[in-house]
């Protein structure tokens, strides 16, 4: 019954255009498909504009902040596809949305193990919490008192986000940037903050990458991993995964699928068309690999790479 009338909305169709038989199973109620219209793209974090999710509900901000609680609450994935919209509308990074997804955890007293794989491999990454470090902090928080406990938890979370690896071909996007952000930064990095205004994203390559790096751990830019239909990604001998459950969402689901069929003499497009899916959600699936250091892309770099990019961290250093 779901997949029938969760078809009808991937395809975008309408109440009046839905086959009779659809209409019968929500009980012939328009309000009903409304329900599974909203639930639905907030559970595949699917864009506002451009879905059939706009047709009932107007207010767009309060979708995405629906959005984001609700794959918080779930454990999901940073939707790093709506990156646009969430940290430029929301100033929700990718940082803040794991501390509160680890917060969340510690709150709830969860095992590790609940958290799943991927999202793990993405917490490890940009907070640098672990198995280990997470048994850590569940035992510091059980000498917190109840009063104020959800704050002090955040308190033990990490302030900023580690050094992560990033690569030279990857795009340097500007986040939601405040006048008193601004104030105390470095010249070169006021240079940097408006070149971004003025000429729009840029090739991380080309700039400056302890700038690059300093503004990214203030929360200021953000890091967008483009992947083309024509992209083919070498996926190396599998380091630092974290094995915990399977969640089991849309896009979970699609990652294991892709990991498994993923070659590097295969295009992002021929792969999609092998797995008869949406090409545009295998690109967000290699492109989640390359930012975690899963996949290494075969793009050649920027012709021009800064001369401090010599000495950049662009290879994840997994523990054993």
């Amino acid at each position: 019954m779901e997949d029938e009338i969760e078809d009808c909305i991937r395809k975008k169709i309408q109440w009046p255009q839905l086959p009779a038989t659809v209409k019968k199973l929500l009980g012939d109620s328009p309000k009903e498909y409304e329900r599974y219209i909203f639930e639905f793209s907030i559970k595949n974090q699917l864009r506002f504009r451009g879905s059939l999710v706009r047709t009932v509900r107007k207010d767009e901000k309060k979708y995405y902040e629906t959005l984001v609680q609700c794959s918080i609450q779930r454990l999901m994935l940073y939707p790093y596809h709506l990156a646009d919209m969430i940290v430029k509308g929301l100033r929700i990074t990718p940082f803040i949305y794991y501390v509160e997804v680890v917060a969340l955890l510690i709150e709830m007293e969860k095992s590790y193990d609940t958290m799943p794989n991927f999202t793990a491999a993405d917490c490890l990454r940009l907070l640098g919490i672990g198995r280990n470090e997470y048994l850590e902090l569940v035992a510091k928080s059980r000498s917190l008192g109840r009063r104020g406990r959800s704050k002090a938890i955040r308190g033990l979370l990490p302030k900023v986000p580690m050094n992560i690896p990033m690569q030279p071909w990857w795009r340097v996007e500007l986040g939601y940037v405040l006048e008193e952000d601004v104030k105390p930064l470095s010249e070169s990095e006021k240079a940097l903050i408006d070149l971004l205004i003025d000429r729009g994203s840029q090739t991380a390559g080309t700039l400056d990458y302890n700038v690059v790096k300093t503004l990214y751990r203030r929360g200021l830019i953000y890091l967008d991993v483009p992947i083309t239909a024509e992209d083919r990604v070498s996926v190396p001998p599998l380091k630092g995964f974290v094995m915990n459950r399977i969640a089991g969402d849309y896009f979970e689901t699609l990652l294991y699928k892709v990991f498994v069929s993923i070659d590097e003499h295969t295009t992002v497009a021929e792969l999609a068309n092998v797995l008869q899916v949406e090409c545009e959600l295998v690109k967000q699936a290699v492109s989640l690999y390359c930012r975690v250091g899963f996949a290494h892309h075969l793009r050649p770099p920027p012709a021009t790479l800064h001369p401090s990019w010599r000495h950049a961290h662009t290879h994840p250093q997994h523990p054993p």
